[in-house]
């Protein structure tokens, strides 16, 4: 595999700005989603428009006006929609088990529903992308159906199948990311077959040409229709070893979960992944103003994830990858992983950031105890949306929503982990996908329907935490991402196309950064620290006219000359133009 290679101008700690086609007046005019704001929609959740208790696309369309729209003053100001998947499906893993690729499961509605879907989110500029769930099938789709049938059916090779060892051993040691062995035994077929999640989810075989040309008529048929993009889901683990060799395991490794005692040699990150990934995106190609993105798996690295831009960066156009992610509420670590994420990010590429998504605690639930949780909530929201690259919400990520952590064992849904008797109980994923919070009243108006059986409990703190509550607070967490929101879009260009550069080599207490585009600058500082602090930067900037754009201590549009000293959890957006 080709490695990547560091430009001089990615060496220090100022960040190369990609190059893009000009248009007429000579301005350089990067595509849609390197200036757009995403929010990922869990669509059980958001929003349930025929009473039954599990949200829908056509609930999700009711609600578009929320997320932008020109006619709806207190929109959010998102520019494109991520639904995670609606395609038919058992929902054994709720939707990531897909059955059928060319429809959309009932529990959502039709391919009607999701006409209307693009319609509407069109009308108000909002792109729609899906998630492309394509290492894997549900066990109930017709394909793996056929394959497990008999050795002699034309589909007998489209999925992994291995004879079992000696003594009717597992075919190699791989094991499921979701605990306990990889491999389940077929008795029509005498066989294993390989899966790299639940039982209920066989991989295809991705060597398969056939395979291939069945999942690039499924993408077609979707951007045929409108689809703005997709999210790849699991997109590092699509080759495996033609071998099947066993993975090496890690000395003394003692991991809880057996998963992580190995090393992937063998099941994941091959360099055949990246020529699939290649394949796809030149279907991407044709269509022009398409955007692919990726799930370069949970324990990719930066360095790894990297790579998935693609030698000439012809595979994905944002690879997600989750170290910031999983970062501590720290000034250092935060600053390093953006730093590692600024030097390893191919020059005329364009990275992306998330806090929060369907698999993972919100980041309000993992950093509790660090902060006051409004300020915590503000100083998430500050860092995420102006760093250089494409921001990702999740649902309810703009309230301050957190995990539901009391949910009755009866209610859980999240039942893809595999029970293994030397492993401790499967952690639920359910605390993070209960129902948007849209109001103080009947279900916080997830549903209008009183006999509704919701699909999950609503979080108990719905009463103040919903959109009707903060829309009427003018110091709540939704006015405070709806303030950044609007000024990324349409006060600064720095914050949309900028570089970034640091002004604290070894942050310890605050941050301070600056983004910098043509003769404009924005100087973001954070205060981590409870209490009030200097804020002394390692690199020195001219210490007036700087232009409030935002602040939690300051009205906006003060005049201040480089602060000083910090408020207790401050955070501070201030703006001038003639340079630095």
């Amino acid at each position: 595999m080709t490695g990547i290679i560091i430009s001089s101008d990615h060496r220090s700690s100022q960040s190369a700005t990609p190059t893009h086609p000009v248009n007429s007046t000579g301005q350089a005019t990067p595509p849609w989603w390197e200036t757009a704001v995403l929010y990922q929609i869990y669509p059980l959740a958001f929003a349930d428009s025929n009473g039954d208790g599990t949200g829908d696309l056509a609930g999700i369309t009711q609600h578009l006006d929320y997320l932008n729209s020109d006619a709806n003053p207190d929109c959010l100001g998102v520019d494109a929609i991520w639904l995670s998947p609606v395609n038919r499906s058992p929902m054994q893993d709720n939707g990531y088990d897909v059955s059928d690729y060319y429809d959309i499961d009932p529990v959502f509605g039709t391919m009607g529903d999701f006409a209307a879907l693009i319609e509407a989110a069109h009308d108000r500029q909002l792109k729609v992308l899906m998630d492309l769930v394509i290492n894997h099938t549900s066990s109930q789709h017709d394909w793996f159906i056929e394959s497990a049938s008999n050795r002699e059916n034309p589909k007998h090779d489209w999925y992994l199948w291995r004879d079992a060892g000696p003594n009717g051993a597992l075919p190699n040691n791989w094991v499921s990311y979701f605990g306990g062995p990889a491999w389940t035994w077929c008795e029509a077929r005498q066989q294993y077959y390989y899966h790299a999640f639940n039982q209920n989810q066989p991989d295809l075989n991705w060597r398969n040409p056939a395979v291939r040309d069945a999942i690039h008529a499924v993408v077609r048929f979707w951007l045929d229709r409108g689809v703005d993009g997709f999210r790849l889901d699991a997109s590092s683990v699509y080759a495996k070893d033609a071998q099947f060799r066993n993975n090496p395991l890690k000395l003394h490794a003692r991991h809880q979960n057996a998963y992580d005692n190995q090393y992937h040699l063998y099941d994941k990150d091959l360099p055949e992944n990246h020529q699939i990934i290649r394949e796809l995106r030149q279907i991407f190609d044709e269509y022009g103003d398409r955007v692919l993105i990726g799930e370069t798996f949970i324990d990719s690295g930066v360095h790894d994830s990297a790579l998935f831009y693609g030698v000439q960066q012809d595979e994905l156009h944002l690879p997600f990858t989750f170290e910031f992610t999983f970062s501590p509420w720290f000034p250092g670590y935060l600053q390093r992983e953006i730093q590692k994420k600024e030097l390893l990010t191919p020059q005329g590429a364009w990275p992306t950031y998330f806090l929060d998504n369907h698999d993972i605690p919100r980041h309000l639930s993992r950093w509790a105890g660090a902060a006051d949780p409004i300020a915590l909530a503000r100083a998430a929201a500050m860092l995420l949306l102006t760093l250089r690259g494409t921001p990702v919400l999740y649902y309810g990520q703009e309230l301050g929503m957190v995990d539901h952590d009391r949910i009755p064992a009866d209610r859980l849904r999240d039942a893809v982990f595999a029970i293994d008797p030397d492993q401790p109980p499967p952690v639920t994923r359910d605390g993070v996908r209960t129902p948007m919070q849209w109001t103080a009243g009947l279900h916080a108006g997830f549903s209008d329907n009183p006999a509704a059986d919701l699909w999950l409990p609503v979080n108990e703190n719905y009463v103040g935490v919903n959109v009707a509550t903060e829309l009427a607070d003018r110091d709540s967490v939704l006015h405070f991402y709806r303030s950044l929101l609007q000024i990324r879009k349409h006060q600064s260009k720095a914050l949309r196309m900028g570089s970034w550069r640091t002004l604290i080599h070894y942050p310890d207490t605050h941050l301070a950064y600056v983004r910098e585009w043509e003769d404009e600058t924005v100087l973001v500082l954070i205060n981590f620290a409870d209490r009030v602090q200097d804020c002394a930067l390692d690199v020195p900037l001219e210490s007036d006219d700087w232009t409030v754009l935002l602040g939690s201590h300051v009205a906006a549009r003060e005049i201040l000359a480089t602060p000083t000293v910090l408020q207790p959890l401050e955070v501070l957006l201030l703006q001038r133009f003639g340079g630095t």
